[in-house]
């Protein structure tokens, strides 16, 4: 007679049989009876696995049914959707028979059960912040923590072995003399009980103990001068707020060396970290900062001919550039240029093409590398193009012109060297 088809999520069902027969592990049934007759074809009970209940209430469709208008459905529940305890319910499908044949009906029941857990306190679940790599001109990155509103945990960014990263910075509104209580022109929301507070006639390492509306109370006392600038870093409390996040910008500055950035996160309350994160206080997010590289184009002049080296115009170009840049997705990104003259002044001798032709191979590199392009140690990734030597033994001077453009497609981690000796591709003869 007809289809049963259960979606269900998160629950378990059982199936009986009543007044009709059912087949295909409980997904047909069958039944017969008189125009005008009801009966009750099974039950279906759906109940809520562990830890879950049905914050929706689990339904029956009869739409797909050509006499929908005859079927009904009683219930029995557990629990109830408004007391927010609904774990059980127990449908009665009935049918009424027509006085018309019906056959393929489907019905279909739509269960699904959430999670119930008990609201738990003092946990942090998660983090989260953008660990790719900063460029040498500095970045901005927000770090955000979750967890239940109140919880606490340690939080200290700092170069990985060396100095702890300013946070936050305030002015001093009015003098302050021998006392602990500084009064603030704006309480930064990013000053946190804990940090330690540095500036001008700041005596020691004093840190923050409370914070009000007006200013900080510091650990032990200090005379200030008005419009002094504090500056705020270190290790500090921060505190899951009611939206379940702790949210904290971090301005990581310029810089001429490559850094390596620590921001640590560490339990208060024993166990506190939860999820995800259980079991690893301390937790230690690494995020590179590179300092702009330069790569080096040299010119040398090695085994020179018997009438003695080349004296040349230029012996090296450079170009610097972000570290770790694609520059193939720079739309400004020029090639290098590198053209420079090669002469002799040597009697009787004239400029010709050397042993080896000019190409990408004459740049030394960590290893040969066929076609156009040349890969040097951190990456780095150069394209050769428009190689060119004129030579002109008209004056007594002899003059060869080379040529040749070095498009740098990725700037590699680290400072980088490629030379081109002169004397594999030109030389002199009688």
């Amino acid at each position: 007679m007809g289809s049963i088809v259960s979606k269900i999520e998160n629950c378990t069902e059982t199936t009986t049989a009543v007044d009709a027969t059912l087949s295909n592990n409980n997904t047909t049934f069958a039944v017969t009876g008189f125009p005008g007759e009801t009966k009750t074809l099974f039950t279906k009970q759906v109940t809520a696995i562990s830890d879950h209940l049905f914050k929706s209430e689990p339904t029956v469709d009869f739409s797909q049914t050509k006499f929908p208008q005859n079927y009904s459905v009683s219930t029995i529940d557990t629990g109830s959707i408004a007391g927010g305890n609904l774990t059980v319910r127990k449908f009665f499908i009935n049918y009424l028979f027509p006085y018309e044949t019906a056959a393929d009906d489907t019905i279909l029941f739509n269960s699904l059960g959430e999670s119930n857990f008990a609201a738990s306190t003092g946990k942090i679940y998660s983090y989260n912040i953008d660990a790719s790599n900063i460029n040498s001109f500095g970045s901005k990155k927000t770090l955000t923590i979750n967890g239940d509103p109140n919880a606490t945990l340690t939080v200290r960014v700092r170069i990985n072995g060396g100095a702890d990263l300013a946070v936050t910075t305030a002015v001093v509104k009015s003098n302050v003399s021998s006392s602990t209580t500084i009064p603030l022109q704006i309480v930064d929301t990013n000053i946190h009980v804990g940090m330690t507070v540095s500036g001008t006639g700041i005596s020691g390492t004093p840190t923050v103990a409370s914070i009000t509306s007006t200013g900080i109370t510091l650990s032990t006392n200090q005379t200030l001068t008005a419009n002094t600038t504090l500056t705020f870093s270190g290790s500090f409390t921060a505190t899951i707020g009611s939206n379940g996040l702790f949210t904290l910008p971090l301005l990581f500055p310029a810089t001429t060396s490559s850094l390596i950035y620590n921001i640590i996160l560490t339990e208060i309350a024993s166990n506190s970290f939860a999820g995800d994160l259980a079991g690893q206080s301390p937790i230690t997010i690494a995020i590179n900062q590179y300092a702009a590289t330069t790569i080096t184009f040299g010119i040398t002049n090695n085994n020179p001919p018997a009438s003695g080296s080349f004296t040349l115009s230029q012996t090296s170009f450079t170009n610097s550039n972000e570290a770790n840049r694609n520059n193939s997705l720079e739309l400004s990104s020029e090639p290098v240029d590198i053209t420079f003259t090669a002469s002799t002044s040597a009697a009787g001798y004239s400029i010709v093409l050397g042993a080896q032709e000019f190409e990408t191979q004459r740049w030394s590199s960590p290893a040969a590398v066929p076609g156009h392009y040349l890969t040097l140690f951190g990456g780095t990734v150069i394209y050769f193009s428009s190689f060119s030597i004129v030579i002109d033994n008209s004056q007594s001077t002899k003059v060869a012109t080379i040529s040749c453009k070095a498009n740098i497609v990725f700037h590699g981690s680290s400072n980088q060297t490629t030379n081109l000796n002169v004397n594999d591709i030109i030389t002199t003869q009688q």
